[in-house]
């Protein structure tokens, strides 16, 4: 459990569950009971302020993914999922540009681990390879394989296009 409410005696108050660092990679766990004399500990703006921006990228991306899969569907098991391939590629390729460009941390976060992250799937490459095969489609499995190995391509053609355009 991340931070939350719990009860750290079954038969005693509820407590709020505090997680946090100590130091460079120590994670420490608190427990505060929850009363009115007790309150839970309040977030760092320094900490909460990345995890607003990562979230919202997140939930933007998928957003677009999915409605990149709305637009391009696929209509068999059988059949190659290009939405998936597209999302993948064209979002290693922008974050080639994110990475190439000189964006401020609150930027990247944003755009990179969140919008991008969000946007582009690992797991439904895979999901999607197995429903491949599991539909005797091994040639198409193949070719989704292999396109999706264009992504660092795409990311290193969209970092190399970026910095020529910069300089």
């Amino acid at each position: 459990m991340r931070n939350g409410v719990s009860r750290v005696n079954p038969s005693g108050p509820p407590h709020f569950l505090w997680f946090h660092h100590a130091g460079p990679s120590l994670p420490v766990c608190e427990a505060f009971p929850l009363s009115q004399k007790h309150q839970a500990p309040s977030v760092p703006a320094h900490t909460m302020h990345p995890a607003l921006l990562v979230g919202l990228g997140g939930a933007l991306g998928s957003i677009a993914r999915w409605c990149v899969s709305e637009f391009i569907p696929t209509t068999s098991d059988a059949e190659v999922p290009w939405a998936t391939i597209a999302v993948n590629l064209l979002g290693a390729f922008l974050m080639g540009v994110v990475l190439a460009s000189a964006m401020q941390t609150e930027t990247l976060l944003f755009i990179g681990t969140g919008l991008l992250g969000g946007f582009t799937t690992m797991s439904t490459f895979g999901v999607e390879t197995v429903r491949l095969i599991q539909a005797q489609s091994t040639s198409a499995a193949v070719v989704y394989v292999l396109l999706n190995l264009l992504a660092p391509v795409a990311a290193w053609a969209g970092w190399r296009l970026s910095e020529a355009a910069i300089s």
